[in-house]
């Protein structure tokens, strides 16, 4: 670069000869790469995915919930037969027809109390005297109601 015309001149000349600095272009955030692009679409298949199988997994126990909200609506003084058969339609739904319906009294406590892991003891539901505790037996029916396991 030749600077010979720069020479002659004082400072506050030199001063008016300079250009003010432009701002240089934004960096952009988007990654460069087209594996960045795979890598977050991967990502955002992922999750909706996750997202799906729960929210299927929750449709598929819709059943338990409508369950459990039938035995909180029961009135206390209600029959433990009343607890039973809502049990007993709940379980109709994950469990072969013909080996649930055929259950009653000690073989259908049996079974409830095989296919729960969270130790809800069921005793027979006809033997139940008019002073058993009906609450407990309300959170016993819930807890099964949560927690058991289907098995195929």
């Amino acid at each position: 670069m030749d600077n010979q015309d720069l020479d002659n001149l004082e400072l506050y000349q030199l001063m008016a000869e300079i250009k003010p600095v432009t701002e240089p272009a934004a960096i952009s955030m988007w990654p460069e790469g087209p594996g960045w692009t795979v890598l977050l679409g991967t990502v955002i298949l992922i999750a909706i995915t996750l997202l799906a199988l729960q929210r299927f997994k929750r449709y598929k126990q819709r059943h338990r919930f409508y369950a459990i909200d039938a035995i909180n609506n029961l009135a206390d003084d209600s029959s433990a037969l009343a607890i039973s058969s809502i049990l007993k339609r709940c379980a109709l739904n994950d469990f072969e027809r013909c080996e649930i319906a055929a259950l009653t009294g000690p073989q259908w406590s049996e079974f409830l109390n095989t296919h729960c892991d969270k130790h809800t003891h069921f005793t027979d539901f006809y033997t139940l005297t008019a002073d058993h505790d009906r609450a407990k037996l309300k959170q016993q029916a819930i807890t099964w109601l949560t927690y058991y396991k289907v098995t195929p």
